[in-house]
């Protein structure tokens, strides 16, 4: 009797790890910036496609606070404020070789009603924030001004829909533990840029995704990567500055911590999106670290909570909360 019991906890507990490398994917995260989130930021979505006739639908939702201040002679950024982003992401196997993805965002740019909380957080453990320090609680002031001459300037938002992604895979190879995949995306402009909930440009570019599996049961850990080419479209807010060209992608791992928590680190990151700018939060390079853990709730059901640091000060929001679900049908 002790035999069998001891039999299926084995089983049991393979079934659960065997779950969650099926199911783990990267944070669905990119830089959540005013004026870089609208631009297609494409998320990792791991190395492994979605089988014939499978769909994922998954919903996730991104609070951004923003309070950065550079001012020089001929530029000034001034962004206070917060974004909430709702993104409803949708996956579906054409076929056992290609599948189909979709973004739709919804956005609005609100107060900071985080912003007590974020500033007491930073004097507890003595993170840089002095912008905050000269800045109201609870206010959205998002101001961009070059040669004295006001390019962006809000000051209050509404819930709008951003610009929409469509996107289509491939698998490049696989093995038993390693699985790498090519993605092709194009974004749409159908959000307004003068709202900030879309950029104004159609761009495109192409993405590789990997997904390491452990070999063995006892190595509890996952790895995955993604780097991609990003190319950005005619029609852009700050259009005499913007790059054309961009690099970006992700890197982390995953830990299968018990048989439903599988907690995650990774690492975003992109180059300068603006040439020609002074500013840190629009001509510098952007790395952000992103903490947080699955849950799985079922075989099909995951819940999802991270949060995003910015490891280049004032590249990225110093503070961001995502809370997401995803089913698998």
């Amino acid at each position: 009797m002790k035999f069998i019991l001891s039999l299926c906890l084995v089983l049991l507990i393979s079934v659960n790890i065997s779950l969650a490398q099926k199911l783990v994917e990267p944070f669905p995260t990119h830089n959540q910036s005013p004026l870089i989130h609208f631009f297609g930021l494409q998320v990792n979505s791991g190395g492994v496609l979605l089988h014939k006739n499978e769909f994922i639908f998954s919903n996730y939702l991104s609070i951004a606070n923003n309070a950065t201040i550079s001012q020089f002679s001929d530029e000034l950024v001034y962004f206070d404020g917060e974004m909430y982003r709702n993104d409803i992401r949708l996956r579906y196997g054409l076929s056992d070789r290609f599948e189909l993805s979709l973004c739709l965002p919804l956005v609005r740019h609100s107060g900071g009603m985080m912003d007590s909380f974020i500033s007491n957080w930073h004097e507890a453990f003595g993170l840089p924030g002095k912008a905050r320090e000269t800045m109201q609680n609870y206010n959205l002031t998002y101001l961009y001004q070059e040669n004295n001459r006001t390019i962006v300037s809000m000051s209050e938002g509404k819930l709008k829909i951003g610009d929409i992604s469509l996107g289509i895979g491939t698998s490049l190879f696989k093995t038993k533990n390693h699985y790498l995949a090519l993605r092709g995306f194009v974004k749409l402009p159908t959000g307004k840029k003068e709202d900030l909930v879309g950029s104004g440009t159609c761009d495109f570019g192409l993405q590789i995704n990997g997904t390491i599996y452990p070999e063995r049961r006892e190595n509890k850990f996952s790895w995955f990567y993604s780097l991609a080419y990003l190319r950005i479209g005619a029609g852009a807010l700050l259009e005499d500055r913007i790059t054309r060209n961009i690099a970006f992608g992700n890197c982390g791992f995953a830990w299968y911590l018990g048989k439903r928590f599988i907690p995650k680190l990774q690492f975003d990151f992109h180059s300068a999106f603006y040439k020609d700018s002074i500013t840190k939060q629009l001509g510098d390079s952007s790395v952000q670290l992103v903490l947080g853990s699955d849950y799985c709730i079922s075989k099909k059901l995951i819940l999802s909570a991270s949060f995003t640091e910015d490891l280049i000060v004032n590249t990225s929001p110093d503070f961001v909360l995502q809370f997401g679900l995803s089913y698998q049908l």
